[in-house]
C-alpha cells in the first residue's frame, strides 16, 4: 500500500463518511449506551474502509487514478432515515470511490465489474472470518461486524446505479448473483448463531 496514494482530502473524506455510518449503523442503541458508537466505529471502520479501499487497490491495478469522494447528500440521507426509522434501515451510501484516466478511453466493462466487486467481495470475506471467529469465542461484537459486513455488502449489490451490483450486473448477472448469495448467505448465518 502506497500511503502517498492517499490524499489529504481522500483521507479527511473518509474519515466523516466512517464517523457518519458508525453513527447510523449504532443508532439508536447509542442513546442507551453511548460505548456502543465505539464498537460500530471499530466495526464500520474496518468494514467501510476496508470495502472502499479495496475498489481504490483494484482500479489502480487496472492503472486508473482513483479516491474516495464523500457524497453529502448520502450522508444526509443516511442520517436522516436512521433516526427516522430509528434504526431499522440503514442508507449505506457515504461516497464512493471515483476512478479514471485522464485522456483515455472508457473502462472495459469486465474492469469496471471487477473494480465494483471488489468492496462486496472484501465485506464478505471480513464477515466469513468474523463468522468463524465467534463460532469459536463467542464475543458478541465479532457477530456485530460480521453483520455490518453483511450489510454493506448485500446494500451495495443492489442493481441500481450508482450502487456496485448495478456495475457488478452489467459485466456479468451470474458474478452479481454469486456475490449476493454470498452476502446475503453470510448475513444468515450470522443471524443463527
Amino acid at each position: 500500500m502506497n500511503l502517498s496514494s492517499f490524499s489529504p482530502r481522500e483521507v479527511r473524506e473518509i474519515a466523516i463518511a466512517m464517523i457518519a455510518l458508525s453513527f447510523v449503523f449504532s443508532y439508536p442503541e447509542i442513546t442507551g449506551n453511548p460505548l456502543f458508537f465505539f464498537y460500530s466505529l471499530l466495526s464500520v471502520g474496518i468494514a467501510f474502509v476496508g470495502h472502499e479501499l479495496s475498489h481504490k487497490f483494484a482500479a489502480q491495478h487496472y492503472k486508473y487514478f482513483a479516491e474516495f469522494r464523500m457524497w453529502n447528500m448520502g450522508i444526509l440521507m443516511a442520517i436522516g432515515l436512521a433516526i427516522l426509522t430509528g434504526g431499522r434501515f440503514v442508507f449505506a451510501a457515504p461516497g464512493a470511490v471515483v476512478f479514471g484516466r485522464l485522456g483515455s478511453k472508457r473502462p472495459k466493462k469486465s474492469e469496471v465489474g471487477k473494480i465494483a466487486a471488489a468492496g462486496p467481495i472484501f465485506n464478505i470475506a471480513v464477515l466469513s472470518a468474523f463468522l468463524f471467529l465467534y463460532s469459536f469465542t463467542g464475543i458478541e461484537l465479532l457477530r456485530y461486524a460480521a453483520t455490518v459486513n453483511a450489510w454493506l455488502a448485500i446494500f451495495n449489490m443492489l442493481p441500481i446505479a450508482p450502487l456496485d451490483g448495478e456495475k457488478v450486473m452489467k459485466w456479468g448477472w451470474k458474478p452479481w448473483f454469486l456475490i449476493l448469495i454470498l452476502a446475503v448467505g453470510g448475513f444468515f448465518a450470522g443471524s443463527a448463531l
